[in-house]
């Protein structure tokens, strides 16, 4: 019984994987836009669709991973993969259940709504793909299935699913870092050795462009402020720039954005300041 099972199967698989025309190709081919969670998930679906479908000729995977993706593309909230669901062989089972937790944190955890989303849908691709590739398990290796477990049929995919998923995780999990304040003697703009510190701090933790406002106290005119402002944006820029940092944005807000509220005309050290931001 277990023997016919299996067989089986394996017709039903051949049955429907053969390459060809089929109703999935309309997705396969669509023009997906935009860089929110679900259109970055519905083209890493749709990649990886088309590799199921002519690389490997799979349409039986193809199948569920389109259906994923159109959902995807439609708005809807679409969940990794449950291998406990996925026929998986037991002994699988807990390193892929461990690794599913830590992509749902990351997700729950801004990685869908965030600078991360497209990192995160890559990491639900790959988490998928893993899933899938670890579910052929049960087939077996070398025509073990016929009589035990075996398995993996293609240990070289399993692994390398698994360490692609683990590296686009690492991305999914980065916050933003920043934003970074820099302080300013009264009535200057040069950066002392304190704010050069934060300087080297912002290039060692950054990859992205940068934004850079300045800020002054209440003392002096709004005019000579908001040119004050402006020269101390100017110098932390210049800085950034000149440790090869691309900058979004380099601007001055004088007075008008206060750090501690003061009446005017007083000399407050935290508002004498330059604020840089990853760009959004």
């Amino acid at each position: 019984m277990k023997i016919f099972s299996r067989l089986t199967a394996l017709a039903s698989l051949l049955v429907l994987a053969g390459c060809g025309t089929w109703t999935a190709e309309s997705y396969l081919h669509e023009d997906i836009q935009g860089d929110t969670f679900n259109a970055c998930l519905a083209r890493e679906y749709q990649d990886r669709a088309t590799s199921e479908a002519y690389v490997d000729c799979n349409w039986v995977d193809t199948a569920q991973i389109v259906k994923k993706g159109r959902a995807a593309a439609a708005g809807q909230n679409v969940m990794p993969y449950d291998p406990a669901t996925m026929g998986v062989l037991p002994g699988d089972l807990p390193e892929l259940q461990d690794a599913r937790q830590k992509l749902l944190a990351a997700l729950d955890d801004g990685g869908r709504t965030s600078e991360r989303a497209c990192a995160c849908a890559k990491a639900q691709r790959y988490y998928d793909g893993w899933v899938e590739q670890a579910s052929d398990n049960k087939l077996g290796e070398n025509g073990s299935w016929l009589g035990g477990e075996g398995g993996p049929v293609q240990p070289g995919r399993v692994e390398a699913e698994k360490a692609a998923f683990w590296e686009a995780l690492t991305d999914c999990q980065k916050k933003a870092a920043g934003p970074w304040t820099i302080y300013f003697g009264f009535d200057k703009y040069n950066l002392t050795p304190e704010a050069q510190a934060v300087i080297d701090q912002i290039v060692s933790e950054t990859s992205t462009p940068l934004a850079v406002v300045g800020h002054t106290d209440t003392s002096g005119s709004n005019a000579y402020n908001q040119a004050l402002g402006q020269r101390r944006a100017d110098s932390v820029a210049g800085a950034l720039s000149a440790q090869g940092k691309e900058l979004c944005e380099k601007a001055s807000k004088g007075e008008t954005d206060l750090a501690v509220q003061t009446g005017d005309g007083v000399r407050e050290p935290l508002n004498r300041r330059a604020v840089v931001t990853t760009c959004q």
